[in-house]
């Protein structure tokens, strides 16, 4: 049996609505309840100038999370600070990945008490691009009630660290026959020809797609370590984080 599930990127003050609000239709027309990775506290030039700013985002997000959305905390302020991949070696890029461990705590306190003040629940961790440290975690589990990391690169989700990951592998929509897959899109540059390719496969799919709550997590296990070892030293011997 397969499962789908689908992360939104990038959710902030300053996102352009119309983009999103179509994706929002789109589930809610399926039943489908995505995650969302809604930024706390944008620092992000390249998000800053997507659209105006909106005085109702904390609304539209309490709105999202009443409606049963997975609300997610994407990071702190979504700054890139270094080049440093992290665990995964997704990206060359970091907001969080090489830093010492006091400054992350820092990031995650004031990600949380903004998140607390806005009545925002989430146990859901997003890291921008996909990179993060042991330091991160540590930040984690000590100061937020974070229990999911949506990130990895299994095929099932799993649980290590202390944490339940749920792997995030594919970009778009892809029929697979088995395991359970995250298409992780990011509404701000999805072409008109990718959401209609999601409109379709939803349209075939929807009855696969599941929501966090609904995921069995199961222990990690010494041949998943082979495999990320594997997927990760391949990437770097081919040269591409």
């Amino acid at each position: 049996m397969v499962q789908y599930l689908i992360r939104l990127d990038d959710l902030c003050q300053t996102s352009n609505l119309y983009k999103w609000e179509r994706f929002f239709n789109l589930f809610d027309r399926y039943g489908i309840k995505p995650v969302i990775a809604a930024i706390p506290d944008n620092k992000d030039p390249k998000l800053t100038r997507c659209g105006s700013f909106n005085h109702n985002y904390w609304q539209l997000l309490r709105d999202l999370q009443k409606n049963e959305y997975a609300i997610a905390m994407h990071g702190f302020e979504h700054s890139y600070l270094n080049s440093n991949s992290g665990i995964l070696k997704q990206n060359r890029r970091s907001e969080f990945a090489g830093l010492p461990l006091y400054l992350q705590e820092r990031k995650i306190i004031e990600a949380v008490e903004i998140f607390d003040r806005e009545n925002i629940k989430s146990d859901i961790f997003v890291a921008p691009a996909h990179s993060f440290d042991h330091n991160t975690l540590k930040a984690l589990k000590k100061h937020s009630n974070i229990s999911i990391i949506s990130d990895g690169l299994l095929t099932s989700p799993y649980k290590r660290f202390g944490f339940k990951w749920i792997p995030v592998q594919l970009s778009e929509v892809t029929p697979k026959p088995n395991k359970t897959w995250t298409f992780n899109y990011h509404p701000e540059t999805c072409s008109e020809k990718g959401f209609i390719k999601l409109k379709a496969f939803i349209y075939k799919h929807h009855k696969n797609f599941v929501s966090p709550a609904q995921l069995t997590f199961r222990p990690y296990s010494f041949w998943d370590n082979c495999y990320e070892t594997y997927h990760i030293y391949t990437r770097l011997l081919r040269g591409l984080f």
